[in-house]
């Protein structure tokens, strides 16, 4: 019997930078106050309450209430929670149509923020105390006097107060709750409710209105019939993915299909969704059976039944939308179906991973999103009559369609909804809306993706519904996301469980239900992944009340339960005067994506002064200057991200956040001192100084902070409060540098780092400090050795290292998940180690190795093993003067990976080896003719670099001959005068680069694409008729080429089908060519620093498909012409260094300002000066 399960992974979509934010998000998401989607809007109750009981029996908070006779107060406020909490449930799934029930939940939940607050600040006086006790009254007192604290004893007669008032309105708000006649104990968690009920499915489809899922039936129906013969009796599939995305369909396109039919004997469809009970299952399947149902209650008698249905027949079982994890009852259902005959199948479709895995551990089918075209044909198919779609409605409706992301169920719920609207601005309110602001009955989308949610645990619905303070298509790394969760309290503190791990498992089980996409390890090896929109919808719907992203345009109503908000600015001058911040001071979270401009905006650090309750405060793309005193008053504060480009010392006073869990010091270079006392901040768990370049030295005792599991730099002083036996108990992860490593005596010392033991350190680099090569190799050997890092490490980087050789451990199959190697500077190593017997190394970097003379067999590691570097993707050699000869070994199979290679500044190496793999070299040293042969046989390349070779003046005869695959060729030579591009069909992208005696442009240019030449000196013409003999060239650049008088010289006889022209430094032009006239296609068109250029002409206005134009510093631009309001399809108008032109271009007063008043965005000078929505 075969088990077949679909699951999906979602498509990547384009990285979401910061500096793109404001083009992915037209408008301010919150996430306003429609209540469409209440059943989500208080649906967080369970969980905020669950984190106040868990503040209240904090050993902290019961120290200090003992202390201050709060314990009565304190267990009262305890039990009205607790009280509350029965009910809290029942509360959640009946709000939805109980506007007072709203309101008593939004009471409760606010009054919980207020509790949680205040018990936080109890627990926060209690660390104080501990601290204080540990440093002594001095500087206990001088930080009192720096930032100004509280009497004791009127801070404690205030929060016993506060304690009072608190257990009084939460009493009320209890009391309250028995209008509602809400049942206790009633358990919703993992319960989907009665949307399920509308999900049942059956094996009917129509499949003329299926598309884009043609190919993915044929595969999975040809994986079908070929496994038929399979000897097992109960083979295993897999079907899964978001809700939305077409599991059913698919399902039934397979079920349905003849060929399918004729090879089995019975098919069988059971729609399971949340109900995994056996015995409902076993009865189904038994109706479904010739002879019909049975009214049989007792298990066994009911599998004899089925066994005795299904015996020696081949059948076809497929198992719909199935929520069960419990993999008891799944083994215990498999055991009742292993009766039928050889090849018979279970289909099963899930939209959770865990599920697909278990029930089918290899064999699962990835469904795709739809395709664009596929996705119009079933919008087109909805929205329009047959045969009449409407022009004047197409684009826009290509647009809705976009937002869908390839989900079916949103193409088709949209084009549905879109039947019945017939006018422009009806459909562009759709397209201009999100998902979310659809009510259900118009959606469809939302209530099925919210039974994923539903689903979830209810601590793991806050770290989902979070994510959402995050713009559309941001990239989130999971670390990242884990120290937030933290911060907000999100991640349950059970015992000494570790909260990072605990957030882990909370990230992969979110990948497991597919609410994360595109989940991969970026270049620093940390993992990252995307929302999908409709996914990002769904976490917006649930936080609407309390989540605000602040970008470009005005600002809307700011909700008065906002906690959580987000800045996306992607510039200053467009908000000017227009944003206008809330008066809340109830943050808890302030973070910023967009870039330098949240810092400038009127009136934002008075108003950040002012968040007393703030856990998250990420400032990161806000660079200031000095640290506002303020901020080590946010005693709450758990997560505190910042860029000091002038800061030289943090001050003591940071020392007092003794909440402060995270703490990230971004590109502050300049930094050269961390507080002294920072090892009293006993709940640091994660210090990022990473670019901290400047350091002197890291904070003595370091080694105290035993929750610390992230530092990124440690620097090794000569006394015992910095030396490297610091790190010997910390349980660090991720990537650490540790620098100053002539400060260690000895092997012994090197060892007590413990390095070893860091099972979750991803990443480590050992720096010595330049000029201490008076110290005997075998000192620097020793250390090395000392440090061995554990085997789970996956990058090495070793710079400045003068020990001759290096150590055993880098000589072993040991470090078998090493995937990168850099090693830097290690001036007195004669001889590598066998790096290619590392099974993982991806990655390696040799730089500045100046007594290596030959990469040989030693290299490979003495021809052992059937290959050597087996997984190498990447290798650069750099500032090796002496190396002279790179071999391979004829015995083994050698780089059977490599795809990059790079040399620079090897004068002595005569060529490189035959490599069948490699696609990109890039050689820039004074290497002779020889060495530029030695790659005429490399005919795998599809990316070539030639730069910096003084003493070529000439490229050898028939070095492209063998390149046929060729497809992007650099050539920087300055003593180069003439180049044949003869025989290279598929170059696409050409670009010469500093070819100071190039006179003429090479031919050959018939398949290009792109063609960018850049400081060309002696260049004096670029006849037009080139762009004639390139029928595919849609990108040129010209830059600096300071003889070029006419570039696009002569007349151009047909239209190219150029769309991107720039010119940029050719001072000697004074007029655009006409041969630009004929560019009919051209869409960009950007004029740099042009001082000759005096006028542009009328026929501009004859580029109908202009899009873009950009003029900088043509100086003496004396004027528009006024055939610029004939280009209706012009968008963007930017101008800066152009003095005349910035007067004739002021809004509504310049003489030009008629003939641009039309585009929608115009940037004048750095200033935007008309920004148009549409």
């Amino acid at each position: 019997m075969l088990i077949f399960v679909i699951y999906i992974y979602f498509q990547s979509i384009p990285c979401g930078s910061p500096s793109t934010c404001g083009a992915l998000w037209k408008k301010n998401h919150l996430i306003n106050q429609d209540t469409t989607l209440a059943p989500l809007t208080y649906a967080l109750v369970s969980a905020l309450v669950e984190t106040v009981l868990g503040s209240l029996n904090s050993a902290v908070v019961q120290e200090i209430g003992l202390a201050w006779g709060l314990k009565n107060e304190l267990n009262s406020l305890e039990s009205i929670l607790d009280t509350v909490q029965l009910v809290l449930q029942d509360a959640e799934s009946k709000q939805r149509k109980d506007e007072a029930l709203q309101n008593w939940l939004r009471k409760l939940k606010n009054a919980a923020y207020d509790a949680e607050n205040l018990l936080d600040q109890i627990a926060t006086e209690g660390l104080r105390r501990r601290v204080a006790s540990e440093r002594g009254k001095l500087i206990i007192h001088k930080l009192n006097s720096i930032l100004s604290l509280r009497n004791p004893l009127v801070f404690r007669f205030r929060i016993a107060h506060k304690v009072k008032n608190i257990r009084e309105r939460l009493d009320a708000i209890a009391e309250e709750r028995l209008k509602f006649h809400l049942r206790e104990g009633i358990i919703m968690d993992h319960q989907v409710g009665s949307e399920v009920e509308n999900r049942h499915t059956s094996s009917l489809v129509n499949e003329s209105e299926i598309y884009g899922r043609h190919e993915e039936k044929e595969i999975i129906v040809e994986k079908l019939l070929d496994d038929m013969n399979v000897e097992n009796d109960l083979s295993v599939y897999a079907i899964c993915g978001m809700g939305g995305i077409g599991k059913t369909t698919l399902a039934q396109l397979v079920y349905n299909d003849e060929r399918v039919d004729r090879q089995f004997d019975m098919r069988i469809w059971v729609c399971v969704s949340d109900d995994f009970s056996i015995h409902r299952l076993i009865r189904a399947i038994i109706e479904s059976t010739e002879g019909g149902g049975c009214n049989i209650s007792e298990l066994d008698p009911l599998q004899r039944l089925l066994q005795e249905r299904l015996r020696g027949k081949r059948f076809l079982l497929v198992l719909d939308d199935v929520w069960n994890e419990n993999s008891m009852l799944w083994d215990r259902l498999r055991e009742a179906l292993r009766c039928g005959s050889k090849g018979s199948v279970v289909m099963v479709t899930t939209r959770i991973e865990k599920v697909a895995t278990m029930m089918a551990a290899i064999s699962i089918h990835n469904l795709r999103f739809l395709s664009e075209d596929d996705s119009w044909s079933l919008f087109r198919r909805r929205a329009f009559a047959i045969g009449e779609v409407d022009e004047s409605l197409k684009e826009i409706g290509k647009g809705i369609v976009k937002k869908c992301g390839g989900v079916p169920l949103a193409v088709k719920a949209l084009g549905s909804l879109m039947r019945y609207k017939s006018s422009e601005s009806e459909w562009l309110a759709i397209k201009e809306s999100d998902i979310w602001h659809l009510s259900d009955d118009d959606n469809g989308i939302l209530p099925a993706l919210r039974l994923s949610y539903d689903n979830l645990p209810l601590q793991m619905r806050q770290c989902f519904s979070y994510c959402c303070i995050f713009p559309k298509d941001y990239v989130m790394e999971e670390d990242h996301l884990i120290q937030l969760w933290m911060a907000n309290g999100f991640i349950p503190s059970e015992g000494q469980t570790d909260l990072r791990l605990t957030g882990h498992l909370i990230f992969k089980e979110l990948i497991w239900r597919s609410f994360f996409q595109d989940v991969k390890k970026n270049s620093k090896f940390n993992v990252v992944c995307k929302m999908h929109d409709l996914v990002h919808d769904l976490a917006v719907s649930v936080m609407r009340h309390e989540t605000y992203i602040v970008e470009n345009v005005e600002v809307l109503k700011f909700p008065k339960t906002l906690h959580h908000l987000s800045f996306c600015l992607t510039s200053w001058e467009e908000n000017k005067g227009k944003l206008k911040l809330p008066i809340n001071k109830s943050l808890r979270s302030l973070v910023d994506y967009g870039g330098p401009f949240t810092a400038c905006v009127e009136g934002f650090w008075s108003f950040l002064s002012k968040q007393r309750y703030l856990r998250v405060l990420d400032l990161n793309y806000s660079i200031i200057e000095k640290m506002p005193n303020f901020i080590y008053k946010m005693e709450h504060l758990r997560f505190l991200t910042f860029e000091c480009d002038n800061l030289k010392k943090l001050p003591e006073s940071l020392t007092c956040l003794h909440n402060l869990q995270t703490l990230k010091l971004l590109n502050s270079e300049e930094l050269l001192e961390l507080p002294k006392g920072l090892k009293y901040m006993k709940n640091l768990r994660f210090l990022d100084i990473e670019r901290c370049y400047s350091l002197l030295c890291t904070p003595p005792g370091l080694g105290e902070l035993t929750c610390l599991q992230k530092l990124s730099i440690f620097i090794v002083g000569q006394d015992s409060a910095h030396q490297i036996g610091q790190l010997k108990d910390l349980n660090l992860g991720g990537d650490l540098t540790i620098k100053g490593l002539e400060h260690i005596r000895n092997f012994e010392s090197a060892k007590i780092a413990n390095l070893m033991t860091k099972k979750n350190l991803t990443s480590l680099a050992l720096f010595w400090t330049k000029g201490i090569e008076h110290d005997s190799a075998e000192h620097f050997e020793e250390i090395l050795e000392g440090l061995q890092p554990n085997q789970n490490i996956e990058k090495i980087h070793i710079q400045l290292y003068q020990g001759s050789r290096f150590p055993n451990w880098m000589s072993t199959l040991f470090i078998n998940n090493l995937k990168e190697i850099s090693l830097e500077q290690c001036e007195r190593c004669k001889h590598l180690p066998p790096l290619g017997k590392l099974p993982s190394l991806a990655c390696l970097s040799l730089i500045g190795l100046k007594h290596i003379k030959s990469l040989n067999v030693e290299w490979h590691g003495d021809g052992d093993g059937e290959s050597s570097f087996p997984a190498l993707t990447r290798l650069l050699i750099m500032s090796m003067p002496n190396l002279e000869e790179w071999t391979k070994p004829d015995s083994v199979q050698c780089f059977p990976c490599l795809l990059t290679v790079e040399i620079f500044k090897c004068p002595k190496l005569t060529g490189i080896p035959f490599l069948p793999t490699i696609k990109e070299l890039s050689i820039s040293s004074d290497n002779n003719t020889s060495f530029l042969k030695s790659t005429m046989f490399l005919t795998s390349l599809t990316s070539l670099r030639l730069q910096n070779m003084p003493g070529i003046d000439i490229l050898p005869e028939g070095l492209f001959q063998n390149h046929k695959a060729l497809e992007r060729l650099v050539i920087g030579l300055s003593s180069i005068r003439t180049i044949s591009l003869d025989n290279l069909y598929a170059l696409k992208r050409l670009i010469l680069l500093d070819c100071s005696n190039l006179e003429v442009i090479p031919e050959g240019l018939n398949s290009l694409e792109s063609l960018n030449i850049m400081c060309c000196d002696r260049l004096i013409s670029f006849p037009a008729t080139i762009l004639q003999g390139s029928s595919s060239l849609r990108y040129l650049s010209i830059n600096n080429c300071k003889k070029l008088i006419n570039p696009l010289s002569g007349p151009l006889e047909r239209s190219s089908v150029l769309q991107d022209l720039l010119i940029n430094g050719c001072p000697e032009m004074k007029y655009i060519p006409e041969s630009v006239q004929q560019l009919s296609g051209l869409r960009e068109l950007v004029i740099w620093d042009c001082e000759g250029l005096c006028s542009l002409p009328n026929w501009l206005g004859s580029l109908q498909s202009l899009s873009e134009m950009k003029i900088w510093g043509c100086k003496n631009l004396k004027s528009l012409p006024d055939g610029l309001q004939s280009l209706k399809s012009l968008r963007v108008l930017e101008i800066d260094e152009c003095p005349i032109l910035l007067k004739r271009c002021r809004k509504s007063k310049g003489k030009d300002w008629p003939k641009i008043s039309h585009i929608p965005n115009i940037r004048i000078d750095g200033k935007m000066i008309q920004y148009l929505d549409i």
